[in-house]
């Protein structure tokens, strides 16, 4: 069994480093460096843009870091109060509509907590949906943060073989990185992502431990 473990475990950091070094880490250092060039080139007025959107890719790049390190070794989690819907509505998501049903204030990580919804939420653009929905309600000890999409929605059959994936921590084969983002950052907050039955789109849950009630006790 020790073994098994072992080896699965090799499995999903080959498979992590392989996403990660092409998904992630290579892109965002060449766009710091092409917008380096477009600031030593542009015109004043658009200097102030330019500035910002570096600035952006370098906290995306800390993240990423954060995702790493998170992943190869374990970090203690830097725990905040986080509005979720607020945390919704500033992150930078343009090709989809971002809808807050209902909302809370929770303590996690803020980056982390970020990269994992904005990675959920691209899963939604790349298959198609237009509109999601986030709902936030705290159950069983746990703050739970559901995202349901108006996509095509995917086929029963590979829902279970994804969820089966999900709850073995089997991420090597049958996902792409940004479901193995999510759950880690949700097993992270001792929690973990599932899929939900649901009548159109696809539902996604991402649940965490309700740390201020873990705090209060």
């Amino acid at each position: 069994d020790f073994g098994t473990r072992l080896a699965r475990r090799v499995s999903n950091e080959r498979a992590f480093t392989a996403h990660a070094a092409h998904a992630l880490r290579t892109p965002l250092a060449g766009m710091d460096a092409q917008l380096a060039s477009a600031l030593r080139e542009c015109a004043p007025e658009q200097r102030e843009r330019l500035e910002r959107t570096r600035e952006a890719a370098r906290r995306l790049h800390s993240v990423v870091d954060a995702l790493l390190t998170l992943f190869r070794s374990g970090v203690d989690l830097k725990l905040v109060e986080v509005d979720v819907g607020e945390l919704v509505y500033q992150l930078p998501v343009e090709a989809i509509e971002l809808r807050v049903a209902s909302r809370a204030t929770i303590l996690a990580d803020l980056n982390l907590l970020a990269a994992g919804l904005l990675n959920l939420f691209d899963n939604s653009i790349r298959h198609g949906a237009k509109s999601v929905q986030v709902d936030v309600q705290r159950s069983g000890g746990m703050v739970r943060i559901r995202l349901h999409d108006d996509g095509p929605g995917i086929p029963a059959a590979k829902a279970r073989i994804l969820q089966d994936a999900l709850d073995a921590q089997d991420y090597a084969h049958h996902m792409g990185l940004g479901l193995m983002l999510a759950d880690l950052i949700a097993r992270a907050h001792q929690g973990r992502l599932s899929f939900l039955k649901t009548e159109g789109g696809v539902t996604v849950e991402l649940s965490l431990r309700d740390m201020s009630t873990a705090a209060a006790t």
